[in-house]
C-alpha cells in the first residue's frame, strides 16, 4: 500500500508519519495488528487466483474441523449430510453442506451455534438491523477485530484515501462499527488520541433528515485543507445527490471520493452521486454478520473483488448449483474468521451477479454486480423477477422520472399489485403520474396493477435504511 510523502506545507505529514512511526509503535505496544493485516492484503492481492483459492481452502478446512467438533449446529449439519470435515477438498465442495438460513440460526441461538471451547470473553453480542424483515442476533469474534480493521484500511487504500484523512460518515446512527483504540477507553479520550496521533478529523451525520444545506454548512470546515472523503448509506447519498443536482447547489469543499455501503447502489444512483459530488464513487459490500466482504475494483469499477482471506462467497441457483459468470445467484457466505459462532454456507438473503476474471491482475475472485436483498425484488404474476437495479434503470433511464421526482420506492403489496411512492419535485403532475402508471404496468407485464402515490417523505426501516423495493409478499 502506498503512503504519502510529507509536503512542504505540512498538510501530508500524517500520511508519512502514521504508517511509518505511529502504527508500528501502536502495534508493538498493544499487540494488535490491523496495519500489518492491511499491508499483508496489499501484497496478497497480486497473487494468482489459484494460490488465493488454495489459501482460502486451507482456512475453510480449519474452520470446518473446529465447527464439526465444537458447534452443535454444524456438527449436526455435517453428520446429517454424511460428511466429515476432511471431505471438503475444494471450495466447490461447500455445496455438499446444507445452506444455513437466518431462520435456522435464530432457532439454534445461542447454545446450538456457539463454540464450546472458545472463551466467553471473545463473544461480542450483535444484531442485524432487520432491513430484510428477519433480524438476527449473533456473536462476532473479538479476536477477529484486527482482520476487520485491517480490511477496512486496505479497502480505503483501494478508494484512494487513508484512515488518517478527514472523513464524513452519513448513516442511520452514531454507532461506530470499528474502533482503533479498543474497548474501555472513553470516546472523548479516544477521539482526542486519534486526533493527536493519527491526525483524524471525522464528522458523523445522521442521514435520515440531513438536508443539502446542513451538509454544505458542516463540510465547509474542510475547504482549503487536506481534503476529505464521504462514506455513507447508498439511499442517503443518492437523495442528497439528486437534491444537489436539482437545485444546482455548490459545496464549499468537494470530497476526494464517495464510498457507498450497506445498501444496493444502482448504476444510475452512482452516476448521480459522481456528478453531484464531482468525484469517483466506490461501492462496498459489507454486512453486519460478515463485515468488509468486497469492494469495487480500483481499476475496473464495474467489478467487485471479494477479499477471499476474509470470506468465501458462492453464488447459487435455485437448485443449489453454482451460478456461472454473468448469471444471477443467491449469495452464500462462509466467514473465515469467526470461530465463536461461525457462519458456514450462510444464505445471507442477497442476490448478486457472478463475475469474470478481472483484467486488473488482482487474483481475488469477483462479483459483477450486487442486486440487493431477496426482499428487494418484485415478482410479477408472469414469473419475472425485477431487481432494484432493473427498476432503477427503467425509472431513471427509460421513462425517465428524475426531472419530476426527488425520491421513490416501490412497494409490492400483493402478488399483482405494486405501489410506487414518490416524493415529487415542482415538475410533477397528475398527468405525469398517470403516464408513469401506464408505463410501469406495461413494463411489469400482464396482470400487474400499479398505483402511483405522492408522499411528503419515504419512511426508513427500523435499521435506518431506505430500500428502493420493499416486498410485503412472501416468496415461496
Amino acid at each position: 500500500m502506498a503512503v504519502d510523502r510529507p509536503s512542504a506545507n505540512g498538510l501530508d505529514v500524517y500520511g508519512w508519519l502514521v504508517p511509518r512511526v505511529v502504527l508500528p509503535l501502536y502495534e508493538r505496544a498493544s499487540g494488535r495488528r490491523p496495519w500489518t493485516e492491511a499491508m499483508r492484503l496489499g501484497e496478497l492481492q497480486w497473487r494468482s487466483s489459484e494460490e488465493l483459492e488454495a489459501l482460502a481452502l486451507a482456512k475453510v478446512r480449519r474452520l470446518l474441523k473446529h465447527a464439526s467438533r465444537q458447534v452443535p449446529f454444524y456438527r449436526n449439519r455435517l453428520g446429517g449430510a454424511g460428511l466429515e470435515d476432511g471431505d471438503i477438498r475444494a471450495l466447490g465442495d461447500l455445496a455438499r453442506i446444507p445452506l444455513a438460513t437466518r431462520s435456522d440460526l435464530r432457532a439454534s441461538f445461542p447454545d446450538g451455534v456457539v463454540a464450546a471451547n472458545v472463551s466467553p470473553r471473545r463473544r461480542e453480542r450483535m444484531s442485524t438491523g432487520g432491513s430484510s424483515g428477519v433480524p438476527l442476533e449473533f456473536f462476532s469474534d473479538r479476536s477477529a477485530r484486527d482482520v476487520w480493521l485491517g480490511t477496512h484500511f486496505f479497502f480505503l487504500g483501494w478508494a484512494g484515501v487513508a484512515f488518517w484523512d478527514a472523513r464524513v460518515t452519513i448513516t442511520s446512527s452514531s454507532y461506530p462499527l470499528y474502533s482503533a483504540t479498543g474497548r474501555g477507553v472513553p470516546e472523548r479520550v479516544a477521539r482526542g488520541l486519534r486526533r493527536l496521533l493519527l491526525g483524524e478529523r471525522s464528522l458523523h451525520l445522521i442521514g435520515i433528515d440531513l438536508s443539502v444545506e446542513q451538509l454544505r454548512a458542516r463540510t465547509c470546515q474542510f475547504a482549503g485543507g487536506r481534503g476529505y472523503f464521504i462514506r455513507g448509506y447508498a439511499s442517503y447519498l443518492a437523495r442528497l445527490a439528486v437534491e444537489i443536482l436539482e437545485r444546482e447547489v455548490q459545496l464549499a469543499a468537494y470530497p476526494k471520493v464517495v464510498i457507498s455501503h450497506a445498501e444496493t447502489l444502482t448504476p444510475e444512483s452512482a452516476a448521480n452521486i459522481e456528478r453531484a459530488f464531482r468525484c469517483r464513487v466506490v461501492n462496498q459490500y459489507s454486512t453486519w454478520e460478515v463485515p468488509q466482504i468486497a469492494q469495487s475494483c480500483p481499476d475496473n469499477p464495474d467489478v467487485f473483488h471479494v477479499n477471499s482471506e476474509r470470506a468465501v462467497v458462492r453464488l447459487v441457483r435455485a437448485d443449489g448449483t453454482e451460478a456461472p459468470p454473468g448469471e444471477q445467484g443467491r449469495v452464500v457466505i462462509t466467514d473465515l474468521i469467526n470461530y465463536v459462532a461461525p457462519f458456514i454456507n450462510y444464505d445471507i438473503g442477497d442476490w448478486a451477479l457472478a463475475g469474470p476474471a478481472c483484467p486488473c491482475g488482482r487474483g481475488f475472485p469477483t462479483l459483477a454486480r450486487i442486486e440487493g436483498k431477496t426482499s428487494e425484488q418484485i415478482r410479477t404474476v408472469a414469473g419475472r423477477v425485477i431487481s432494484s437495479s432493473a427498476l432503477s434503470h427503467f425509472l431513471l433511464d427509460v421513462f425517465p422520472i428524475q426531472p419530476y421526482v426527488l425520491e421513490f420506492q416501490a412497494l409490492q403489496t400483493a402478488d399483482a399489485q405494486v405501489v410506487l411512492r414518490v416524493v415529487p419535485s415542482s415538475g410533477f403532475s397528475a398527468e405525469l403520474a398517470e403516464r408513469l402508471r401506464n408505463e410501469l404496468e406495461a413494463y411489469f407485464g400482464p396482470g400487474m396493477g400499479v398505483r402511483v402515490e405522492a408522499v411528503e417523505q419515504i419512511a426508513t426501516e427500523p435499521s435506518g435504511k431506505r430500500p428502493l423495493i420493499k416486498s410485503l409478499v412472501r416468496s415461496g
